[in-house]
């Protein structure tokens, strides 16, 4: 059995999010309605389902396909030996709370889109969007030999 090679996923699915970032500009970053914000230099906290079924949307793919080449290049975090990216997380923007499913996504695959393919000169600014610090134990766990959100993740 051959070895799937998940580059041309990837890059469809960057190059449709950069598109689709140039003319949608509250696709990213706007907390309430977009279905991912960065929340800090690494990460972006995608809100799902809705993230994949966006990329899968945007991308020509089913949202099976985006998310297994996601969690595959390691562009969706998650913890041996599960791979289930999805934790309930409690965010906050501008006073208000929300509780949510969220998974986190490597900055660079969200910012690589938005730069190269969305016509952006520069990388976005971290959002509004904070996380429960309530939940940082849980997220932790997660990140597990990886690198965790920083402290300005948290509310």
């Amino acid at each position: 059995m051959a070895l799937a090679d998940y580059t041309a996923s990837i890059d469809r699915l960057q190059r449709a999010l950069g598109k689709a970032y140039a003319d949608e500009p509250w696709l990213l970053n706007m907390p309430g309605r977009s279905v991912a914000c960065k929340i800090d230099h690494y990460y972006y906290l995608a809100v799902m389902p809705g993230f994949v079924e966006t990329l899968a949307r945007l991308g020509g793919m089913f949202p099976k396909q985006v998310l297994e080449a996601l969690v595959r290049t390691g562009n969706l975090i998650t913890k041996a030996p599960e791979r289930d990216p999805l934790l309930p997380l409690t965010v906050s923007w501008g006073g208000r709370s929300v509780t949510l499913t969220g998974a986190f996504v490597d900055a660079d695959f969200i910012d690589r889109a938005v730069k190269t393919y969305g016509g952006f000169g520069a990388i976005l600014n971290v959002s509004d969007l904070k996380i429960s610090a309530a939940d940082r134990d849980r997220i932790e766990a997660l990140f597990e030999d990886k690198t965790p959100p920083q402290t300005l993740a948290y509310f």
